[in-house]
């Protein structure tokens, strides 16, 4: 250190740059001159809105004295110190985060509690809520709510959660997960965007994202989905006996009507049959006397037969084949039986 403090320093000695060293230092003054008085104008007769913003013009005496309904587009834009000033808002979509944890909120986004809807059979939700919104109209939001951020916690948080509370609350516990959730969401969307619009604010759109249900709601949620089983289930062995009565007395009275026809068919065989018997035995009855007239008829022709000629001959014919039967072993006969001489000789 010592050392270095007794070395002797040494400079660059050129008369040429003593000479471009003091042009340089001479316009660097009359530039800051010139540039001086023209950075006060613009300080005090301009402004810059940025891009992204929209601005709104607050005059502060004179004929137009108060705010300017005309908007001021980003960009240089006039504004005379201590006469006027532009106040700018946000003109992109803004984010409002109903939410209680902490990593469902985004950087930058304002962050709330999740809203508590009271659901119409008494068990409180948490909905974790995003609220998507603009400026449209800065001269509407400064008029009635002034400058800054005081819009957001007077338009936004005062009717976004009333309103969740209220269209939701008109829901059961159960129907977070239903079809009737997509309508109430709906109904609370052009509520809300016509609310926002008489602030000069539209609302982009608002997502209902999550859903917290108390610890005992799921416990008490299957109990009464198993009574629900049950009652479902009572109902369908209910209908089932009722179906299986109707059965019962549909097959008796099937059953009944065959025995009925049965009966009838048995009744109209039995007819038949008899009337077949009785057919058959008037039949049998007039051919037997049918024969027996016949046999009475050849009866009496043969007795008329025998009254008449040749009775005698056919008598002693008749006993002689009776003798002939009744004789046994061999018969011998001298005579010849067929000379007719001898016999016509004993019949003189």
């Amino acid at each position: 250190m010592l050392e270095s403090m007794t070395n002797p320093r040494f400079r660059l000695q050129s008369p040429f740059l003593q000479k471009v060293r003091g042009r340089f230092g001479k316009l660097g003054f009359r530039l800051l001159l010139l540039l001086l008085p023209l950075l006060f104008l613009r300080a005090c007769l301009f402004t810059y809105v940025p891009p992204g913003q929209l601005g709104v013009r607050q005059v502060s005496y004179g004929p137009g004295k108060g705010l300017q309904k005309e908007p001021v587009p980003p960009g240089y834009r006039h504004e005379v110190a201590g006469y006027e000033r532009v106040h700018t808002f946000p003109q992109d979509i803004q984010v409002v985060e109903f939410t209680n944890n902490p990593a469902e909120a985004s950087a930058g986004h304002r962050q709330l509690p999740a809203i508590k809807v009271p659901t119409v059979d008494g068990y409180p939700v948490d909905v974790d809520v995003t609220v998507l919104y603009r400026i449209t109209d800065p001269f509407k939001v400064a008029s009635k709510f002034g400058f800054g951020s005081v819009y957001e916690e007077a338009v936004v948080t005062r009717f976004t959660d009333p309103l969740v509370k209220r269209y939701l609350g008109e829901l059961r516990a159960e129907q977070f997960y239903h079809e009737a959730r997509l309508a109430q969401v709906k109904a609370l969307n052009a509520d809300l965007s016509q609310r926002f619009a008489a602030s000069g604010i539209k609302l982009i759109d608002i997502l209902i994202r999550q859903y917290d249900y108390p610890e005992t709601f799921q416990a008490l949620t299957e109990q009464k989905k198993i009574q629900d089983q049950s009652v479902l289930a009572n109902r369908a062995l209910a209908a089932q006996a009722e179906v299986q009565t109707r059965l019962n007395r549909v097959k008796a009275e099937g059953q009944n009507l065959m025995n009925v026809k049965t009966s009838e068919f048995n009744a109209q065989i039995t007819a038949i049959n008899a009337q077949k018997d009785l057919y058959e035995r008037q039949k049998r009855a007039e051919a037997d006397l049918l024969i027996k007239t016949a046999e009475a008829n050849g009866t009496e022709a043969i007795n008329r037969a025998l009254e008449g000629a040749g009775s005698a001959k056919l008598l002693k014919l008749r006993r002689g084949l009776a003798l002939l039967n009744a004789i046994k072993g061999p018969i011998y006969i001298s005579e010849d039986p067929t000379d007719l001489g001898r016999l016509s000789s004993e019949k003189q």
